[in-house]
């Protein structure tokens, strides 16, 4: 079983997230007096935290947008209700999917592994992972998707790679992960010897030889044989 990260693997997350971040800016920055390169360094950092509350379980999917949009006003001195803060997110939201885009390599890659058994590993929502899919036109593809919100744990947890292999009815040893995030994705597959290909799209430097690395999906069959 080949499985596959979606953010940053499949989607370009970031481009989407920055055009929608962009657009957010465009029309509710004026009190932040912030450049938009660091509103949006400062609404990374924001959202990173967020999500990590909502993946440990403190937060629901749909408080954590809140949360974010109420932090990001803190910035500017401005405190919001939650449901403003939920109707502003929705602004975010709406350009956010707009920008959904696979990237290029992503489906001739597919194509070429369409007879073996595909799935998707993610730590995002279930039904938000699933509309990415559905709208990257990609979802023919893949036997089964698996998210953190549907199994109860998420990545880096070694758990979370058991059940997906269990759930997939195969041995770690016989399945594979590709995703973009060193240590969430790769190292932490490994610990339960799954093999891990690590989508380094950025060509960053390696830390551990160990680790097989590809900087597009096209340089996988020559790594699969």
């Amino acid at each position: 079983m080949i499985f596959f990260d979606i953010d940053d693997t499949l989607l370009d997350f970031k481009g989407a997230e920055y055009l929608g971040v962009v657009a957010f800016h465009a029309k509710y920055g004026e009190p932040f007096n912030l450049e938009i390169g660091e509103f949006y360094e400062q609404w990374c950092k924001i959202s990173s935290k967020h999500f990590k509350l909502f993946l440990q379980g403190h937060l629901s999917f749909e408080q954590q947008k809140a949360e974010r949009v109420k932090d990001i006003f803190k910035l500017a001195n401005i405190s919001l209700k939650e449901n403003e803060a939920s109707k502003i997110f929705e602004f975010y939201l709406e350009s956010f999917e707009e920008n959904w885009r696979p990237f290029d390599d992503v489906i001739p890659c597919l194509e070429k592994l369409c007879a073996k058994r595909l799935g998707v590993l993610s730590n995002g929502d279930s039904q938000q992972q699933r509309m990415k899919l559905e709208k990257l036109g990609i979802d023919g593809y893949f036997e089964l998707v698996i998210t953190a919100r549907d199994i109860g744990v998420a990545k880096p947890d070694p758990d979370f790679f058991r059940i997906a292999c269990d759930t997939a009815k195969t041995s770690p040893n016989d399945c594979i992960f590709i995703g973009d995030d060193l240590e969430v994705d790769i190292l932490a597959c490994q610990k339960i010897n799954m093999r891990g290909i690590w989508l380094n799209r950025k060509d960053k430097p390696q830390i551990q030889n160990t680790v097989e690395s590809i900087t597009k999906l096209s340089e996988l069959n020559n790594i699969l044989g």
